[in-house]
């Protein structure tokens, strides 16, 4: 029986980093106490924050308004943290609070409530932690490849050769099994470089230019008219959904990186 050996994905090792990252910013602002816990489910009179629902004692889940991921840098901090039921919480999955939620009211309730715990005040000194993580992630996973690249060189020729052929051989297995693109994400910056600035400054011009970089050095400057996008857009999600910029396909095509910007790049 041939050997098999468990496949590690850079980007696993670079998505857990990024959660030390925001873990740590939490520890540093002092979290949530259990005063501030018992704070939260009182002012939502222990119900769910997202459905309304009544809560049952020992089944209630905490959970992060503001996911703790790459996309939306939400931290474990007092006003970030909120009260729900099991179901919601995974319905909820790694959406943000405002894309989840449907009824206004319990929208505006959490909305004021995270205003009232100064929460955005407190996390402000991190200044923009989307961007911070970003070149975070895309530096472990790149260290990954090189760490590989380093342990490929110890071993004797034939070993490497044998390796690398056997990746091959995987790759082109896996490419006849599915289409399915590899596990990487699009880097793309935005100018202003707050997403929050970003999106404001759409709002207003309903209008961007997309950047696309290639690898033999070209680039293309293509309009984005935007007038669909509203106050509850995720802006880098938006992107990464045209079909160009799936996992998988940019690659193909050649693009290493995007830049969106409000202005009309100069030539």
């Amino acid at each position: 029986m041939a050997r098999q050996t468990r496949k590690w994905n850079p980007g696993d090792a670079a998505n857990t980093f990024i959660r030390v990252i925001l873990s740590d910013a939490g520890t540093i602002l002092g979290g949530i106490t259990e005063d501030e816990w018992e704070q939260t489910l009182a002012y939502f009179n222990g119900r769910c924050a997202y459905t309304g629902a009544k809560l049952i004692e020992d089944h209630v889940e905490r959970d992060h308004a503001i996911p703790m991921n790459r996309e939306h840098c939400g931290i474990h901090l007092y006003g970030n943290v909120l009260p729900a039921t099991k179901e919601a919480n995974r319905q909820k999955a790694s959406k943000p609070y405002y894309e989840f939620v449907k009824d206004q009211n319990l929208l505006d309730k959490i909305k004021a409530f995270i205003k009232h715990s100064r929460y955005q005040e407190r996390i402000a000194d991190f200044g923009d932690l989307q961007h911070y993580c970003e070149k975070q992630y895309h530096t472990i996973k790149e260290l990954c490849e090189e760490n590989k690249e380093y342990l490929q060189r110890l071993l004797p020729a034939d070993d490497r050769n044998h390796e690398v052929k056997s990746t091959h051989g995987q790759e082109a297995a896996l490419s006849a099994i599915s289409r399915e693109p590899r596990a990487q994400t699009l880097p793309i910056t935005l100018c202003p470089q707050s997403k929050e600035d970003f999106k404001k400054a759409l709002l207003r011009t309903k209008e961007a230019f997309i950047t696309e970089m290639y690898q033999d050095g070209r680039k293309e400057v293509h309009p984005w008219h935007a007038k669909k996008i509203t106050e509850r857009s995720n802006i880098l999600h938006n992107l990464r959904s045209r079909q160009k910029y799936r996992q998988g396909i940019w690659q193909e095509m050649g693009i290493t990186k995007v830049h969106v910007s409000i202005k009309r790049p100069s030539e």
